[in-house]
């Protein structure tokens, strides 16, 4: 190629570029770092994304560049990540291991990694390494027992169920409650059960369904996929929304090896959609079963109560009966001793009760005696006592009683006027007079009474 010496044009420089790279990268690298763009892309023939570094605070990226899986080599990949111990699919938002060679493509002018092999080892370690950490610090603020505490009814009959609408995992699930013939309400919420936005849709979904009137537990559930693909199940988000859930929050994440962190801060989780509506079916079914011991529990102890109160009754009926010919038969012979007591003893009885009625006959007299002696001598008291305050026996000693000539009897000075009539009744008469003045005040001569 023949180079102007003044300048290069941009395809000469690019070559020089693509040259340099290749010489400084001759043998492919192992590159780490975080999948970014590759959903989009996913369904073309060659894929194109990127891959990116960030900060393990922050969450800011640091550094990027572009990869491109080419057609011929997808096919291989996708086997090795099929056959690794827990299978995964590439996706956004997860951490891998490619081992690239290092390309510079001149048309335009950019640095691209060209991927041929995968550490699938890599990628599952940093999500069980991140899923420990989560575990743990969850377990600290006591986020994976909070639901475990919430009383599960024992027969839950309406569910709020949290999954895609008419997927397996739903038509799983509400096959099998309908199986089971018990009177099974559920609430479906559609909600997301993959990717980046799975976490908060599924939130949405607790929050949405605690608002719903009488359900008695929410079940969060989906189908089997790779691990990457349930790695959204994860997600501190949840777990804590389960937490603060007001009900009970059954999990059957279709995963038959590893548990997600949605399972641990469920109150019960299965394997399967299909195991958590068995595990729903036997709890009802136990609950009945139960109902049907206890009734018969309760017949068998009835029929046992009647038994005993009908032999109870048979004794109580014997021991009535036995009492009353023992009541009769005490009472006949005491009237046959009373009977020839009347015949034999007649005369003694008149006897005793004419004594008893001479020394009763004693008893009145002498009280009757006693009464009246003591009623004349308080006769003659009372008799002294009269003629004591007698006024003809006062009057005897000088005193007399002055009317007015109505009769009224003067008491002061102030019952009689100048030039009034009046009478003055003694002992021995009366004397008529007029009074001529009215003197007040006592005129007493104590000396002359």
């Amino acid at each position: 190629m023949t180079i102007n010496q003044e300048f290069l044009t941009v395809s000469q420089l690019n070559q020089f570029i693509k040259d340099v790279i290749n010489a400084g990268f001759p043998q492919a690298l192992w590159v780490c770092g975080e999948i970014q763009q590759y959903d989009r892309n996913k369904s073309k023939k060659h894929i194109f994304f990127e891959l990116v570094e960030k900060d393990s605070r922050s969450d800011e990226i640091l550094a990027r560049i572009g990869l491109v899986i080419f057609a011929n080599r997808k096919a291989a990949i996708d086997q090795i990540l099929a056959q690794s111990a827990n299978a995964f699919a590439l996706k956004d938002d997860i951490e891998v291991k490619f081992l690239c060679s290092v390309d510079f493509y001149p048309p335009h002018g950019a640095v691209r990694l060209i991927v041929e092999q995968i550490d699938p080892t890599y990628t599952l370690g940093k999500l069980a390494q991140e899923k420990q950490k989560l575990i743990a610090a969850l377990k600290e603020k006591g986020v994976l027992d909070k639901n475990k505490q919430r009383p599960l009814p024992l027969a839950p009959l309406n569910i709020g169920l949290i999954t895609a609408d008419d997927s397996a995992a739903y038509n799983d699930f509400v096959s099998e409650l309908r199986k089971s013939g018990y009177g099974f309400k559920v609430f479906l919420r559609n909600t997301l059960m993959q990717g980046k936005s799975a976490p908060k849709d599924v939130c949405r979904a607790l929050s949405e369904l605690q608002r719903v009137d009488g359900l008695e537990t929410i079940v969060i559930t989906r189908g089997g996929g790779s691990l990457a693909e349930l790695s959204c199940f994860d997600s501190a988000l949840i777990a804590e929304a389960v937490a603060a859930c007001r009900l009970p929050v059954l999990s059957g994440i279709g995963h038959e090896i590893n548990v997600t962190v949605t399972d641990l801060a469920a109150h019960t989780y299965a394997k399967t959609p299909t195991a958590i509506a068995q595990y729903l079916v036997g709890r009802v079914a136990e609950f009945l079963t139960g109902l049907d011991e206890r009734l018969e529990r309760l017949i068998h102890e009835a029929q046992a109560t009647l038994v005993e109160y009908k032999q109870n009754l048979k004794d109580l009926a014997a021991g009535l009966q036995q009492g009353t010919m023992f009541f009769f038969k005490d009472h006949r012979e005491q009237l046959i001793r009373l009977r020839e007591a009347l015949k034999h003893k007649p005369i003694v009885l008149l006897n005793d009760r004419k004594n008893s009625l001479i020394v009763q006959e004693s008893r009145v007299k002498r009280g009757a005696q006693t009464f009246f002696a003591q009623q004349h001598s308080q006769l003659k008291a009372y008799k002294r006592i009269i003629e004591i305050v007698h006024p003809m026996n006062t009057m005897k000693r000088g005193f007399s009683v002055t009317r007015t000539k109505s009769g009224r009897i003067l008491k002061s000075v102030h019952d009689a006027a100048p030039d009034a009539e009046i009478t003055t009744e003694l002992v021995d008469g009366s004397l008529q007079s007029r009074v001529e003045a009215v003197r007040k005040g006592a005129c007493f001569d104590r000396s002359k009474i």
